[in-house]
């Protein structure tokens, strides 16, 4: 009886071998079973390693500034172009020209003379000159020939012992015509707009017999032309306009409304007016 449960027992010992040996070779086999912890293994599609996408630390801004930061201009009123702008030491449209308002005009229209004006000297200077009239007189001349036609190529300014002397330099027929006074209110001719010329009063001249200059001719280019009365001790400025029905307007800032003569000079034709200091 014990034999035979012994040799029982060393069957089902046996038995037990062959079925371990057997559950080992099946797990060596299979090669999707993992024994213990799985370690993290590299991505093909991330080189670093991480299955946590990567922070770019690119902050997401808005659209950056293109244009400079607006800054305010300063307003040189010798440099500023534009609406009322000043050129030159001329302002345009409505406002001052150098002092004086020409309203209307534009920075085409108005110019001031480069440099010191032609100086308007001795050779100037008749026999005879005509007596200095009062401040508050009106001088009246009417133009010689029968069909005056005159063109102001260039306007000089000169300063003498007891007078400042401006100068209309002239071309063309005929002998020219005027009438000088000053003016309370001075205006351009044509438009009315209101001038204000440096200095306290502004003297008058009509030069009259003017012819509008022929084609291609620049006497008159751009329009108006300021002259600085630079060193002169009574003339402050002189502006020169552009012809209107037969005259063209020229006016003349003063320091004080002082005695003045108007006379012209032949060959060639000028319109000279002089002012007392």
């Amino acid at each position: 009886m014990s034999t035979r449960h012994s040799g029982v027992q060393a069957v089902a010992v046996l038995a037990t071998v062959l079925a371990l040996a057997a559950c080992g070779s099946a797990v060596d086999e299979e090669p999707s079973v993992s024994v213990g912890p799985t370690a993290p293994t590299e991505s093909d599609d991330d080189p670093t390693g991480s299955a946590e996408p990567a922070e770019t630390g690119a902050e997401t801004t808005g659209p950056a500034a293109t244009g400079a930061d607006p800054t305010t201009t300063g307003a040189d009123p010798t440099t500023t172009s534009g609406e009322g702008a000043t050129t030159g030491g001329v302002t345009t449209g409505d406002v001052t020209t150098g002092g004086a308002t020409t309203g209307g005009a534009t920075t085409e229209d108005v110019t001031t003379q480069d440099g010191p004006a032609g100086e308007a000297g001795a050779t100037d200077e008749p026999s005879g000159l005509p007596e200095f009239e009062a401040a508050d007189a009106v001088v009246r001349q009417d133009p010689g020939g029968e069909a005056a036609q005159l063109v102001i190529d260039e306007v000089r300014l000169g300063l003498q012992d007891d007078f400042d002397r401006v100068v209309l330099d002239l071309s063309g027929t005929g002998e020219a015509g005027w009438l000088v006074q000053y003016a309370e209110a001075p205006a351009m001719d044509g438009s009315g707009f209101p001038v204000d010329l440096a200095g306290d009063h502004v003297l008058q001249v009509v030069a009259q017999g003017m012819a509008y200059p022929e084609p291609g001719d620049t006497a008159y280019d751009p329009g108006l032309l300021l002259v600085d009365g630079g060193d002169l001790l009574q003339v402050t400025e002189v502006l020169r306009g552009a012809p209107f029905e037969g005259q063209v307007q020229v006016l003349i800032g003063t320091q004080e409304q002082a005695p003045f003569r108007v006379f012209r000079l032949a060959g060639p034709e000028r319109l000279v007016i002089d002012l007392q200091h």
